[in-house]
């Protein structure tokens, strides 16, 4: 999966010849005699405009909202022909919009051996993998691969592996998307011995003598994976539209796929030339090789990223994918600290995680690709890794001045509160996985003792960031979380997972109801650089909508996740109904 620059000219080669076959951008379409194609009336519309006005009427012309307020303001637009929809008083609001999801990645995985809700144990695994590797005979290339194991403290190595299975390759992926374990037959394969080296941004788990464990995280991952058989781009092409009918189900009308390769891309192009893609689409192209700075791959870069943009209402690809750390989950903890991790009885090792990359060689690429107009999307995890990536921002703010490229860090589980301020200062974008904001199995036992409880305080400190007047975007990571944006919402605002009996996490981090309705809809717009078309229901803009079951600015935030999508609209065309 590395993108070193030959495999940047194939892969720069590839979306160039395949957009020739793109369709070209649909225009704003309008009735001849000025009446609209679609009125909602009698219901209660959040427009999420500068006033967050609610109204009861909106008039959609072709693919554009043409009138939005009084029912008898709208009245005047409804002619022969109009589809008049009676809301009966629902809700409705702009359609919801996704900014750092793997929408092709998931899509795939939902085809593999999963060990969802399954007891990350080997005792419990182990029949799971057995019966798998019963249901998918050897096709001659032997492999399988698992997915979806709750990895957080999971602990194992290759001979345990071998004990479930000893012949085929086999390869088991955690729920985190960073951590792998592979059985001896699998390393042998892939050729992997005390001489393979760990690979930039990534790590080989290792014995006292430097032999493999069978433990993989980050991008030596690929040294595994890089050997599996993957499907067709046909394939990842329907199970992705399949995928996107199921975020259609829950609101979204938009979504950012943060991890675009040579595998995924021609699966867009493919969906978008021929008519499938329904939802909005950006891509985040995925920059492995941090080392090199050059002019030439950073203009490859800008190529591919207008190549791929040729209809920018429905898929661009003007987005640029870097990893400054890994995870912070005992027992991987690759995330990069400002103070080292503590051990299990609170006193302090000599492992801090690491930065993925030179902090120069980051200034530098970032500075290149805020000149090219591009935005640069990072994922940092550990307070260290969000400083290392805002001083990269700032760099690139003292060479070029403000660009207004909407540059963001993904995930931010934590931040000093120094680094507070920096984010508004430097006009970063703080695009948090809300649902990860609470107190559960994943960050209680493998990351609270290991921080102490002073830093693990800070962990997704998306209220502080709020008020220090940062733009607050949502997105989902999924599929390591559900797509769902009810999902986050509740958790942005409480804290808490429902059930659990634990305390919220992080006193004072919650956001409000209008808060996170902001964060996945107009701040998720500008952070996707399309908030002049979509983002809010305003006359000019986009119709992408959705009807709820329930006003959610009226109900307990507690609730929230239970909301129930009616419809949903992207475009003026209904793409989704609750039967």
């Amino acid at each position: 999966m590395a993108l070193q620059t030959s495999a940047i000219r194939a892969f720069a080669t590839a979306i160039l010849g395949t957009f020739l076959l793109a369709t070209p951008p649909l225009p704003a379409l309008a009735a001849g005699d000025g009446m609209a194609d679609v009125v909602f009336k009698n219901g209660r519309i959040y427009t999420v405009d500068a006033n967050r006005s609610v109204q009861q009427a909106l008039a959609v012309t072709g693919n554009t909202i043409s009138a939005v307020g009084r029912d008898s303001e709208v009245e005047a637009f409804v002619g022969p022909d109009t589809q008049v929809i009676d809301l009966g008083g629902k809700f409705v609001m702009p359609g919801m919009i996704d900014t750092h999801s793997h929408p092709i990645f998931g899509a795939v995985n939902a085809a593999k051996c999963s060990l969802a809700d399954v007891p990350a144990t080997l005792a419990a695994i182990g029949p799971v993998i057995r019966q798998c590797l019963a249901d998918r005979p050897d096709t001659g290339d032997g492999w399988l691969e698992v997915v979806q194991l709750y990895n957080y403290g999971f602990e194992a190595t290759a001979k345990d592996f071998d004990g479930i299975e000893p012949t085929r390759p086999l390869a088991v992926v955690g729920n985190d998307g960073h951590t792998l374990w592979a059985n001896t037959r699998a390393m042998e394969v892939a050729g992997i011995t005390a001489a393979t080296a760990d690979p930039p941004g990534g790590k080989i788990v290792r014995d006292a003598a430097g032999n493999p464990t069978g433990a993989f995280a980050d991008t030596a991952m690929a040294l595994i994976q890089d050997n599996i058989p993957t499907p067709s781009i046909a394939g990842a092409a329907a199970m992705t539209e399949a995928a996107l009918a199921g975020m259609m189900a829950t609101g979204l009308t938009s979504v950012t796929d943060a991890y675009v390769t040579r595998r995924e891309a021609p699966v867009w192009q493919f969906l978008q030339s021929t008519g499938r893609l329904k939802m909005r689409v950006r891509a985040a192209i995925y920059l492995e090789d941090l080392e090199d700075d050059g002019d030439a791959k950073i203009g490859m870069i800008a190529a591919m990223a207008k190549a791929g943009s040729t209809n920018a209402d429905f898929l661009r690809m003007d987005s640029v994918k870097i990893f400054a750390d890994g995870v912070m989950e005992a027992p991987t903890q690759t995330a990069a600290l400002l103070a080292p991790y503590l051990d299990a009885t609170g006193r302090p090792t000599g492992n801090s995680g690491e930065l993925y990359f030179d902090q120069a060689k980051m200034d530098s690429i970032v500075t290149k690709l805020d000149a090219a107009g591009l935005t640069v999307h990072v994922h940092a995890i550990g307070d260290r890794a969000v400083r290392a990536s805002l001083d990269a921002f700032e760099a690139a703010f003292d060479a070029n001045g403000a660009t207004d490229n909407r540059h963001q860090i993904a995930h931010l589980q934590l931040v000093d509160p120094a680094d507070f301020p920096r984010f508004a200062e430097l006009g970063v974008i703080a695009n948090f996985q809300l649902d990860w904001a609470k107190r559960d199995a994943s960050n209680v036992g493998p990351i609270e003792p290991y921080l102490g409880p002073e830093r693990y305080r800070w962990l997704y400190p998306a209220g502080s960031l709020k008020r220090a007047g940062a733009t607050i975007a949502g997105g989902s990571d999924w599929d390591v979380s559900s797509y769902d944006p009810f999902h986050a919402m509740e958790h942005g605002i409480t804290r808490v997972e429902r059930g659990s009996g634990l305390p919220p996490l992080g006193e004072g981090e919650g956001l409000t109801i209008a808060d996170v309705i902001d964060a996945y809809t107009i701040n998720a717009a500008f952070a996707s650089r399309q908030e002049k078309t979509t983002g809010s229901l305003e006359v000019g803009k986009r119709a992408d909508l959705v009807v709820l079951d329930r006003d959610i600015t009226a109900i307990d935030p507690a609730t929230i996740d239970d909301t129930e999508v009616l419809a949903t609209w992207i475009d003026g065309k209904l793409v989704y109904e609750k039967k």
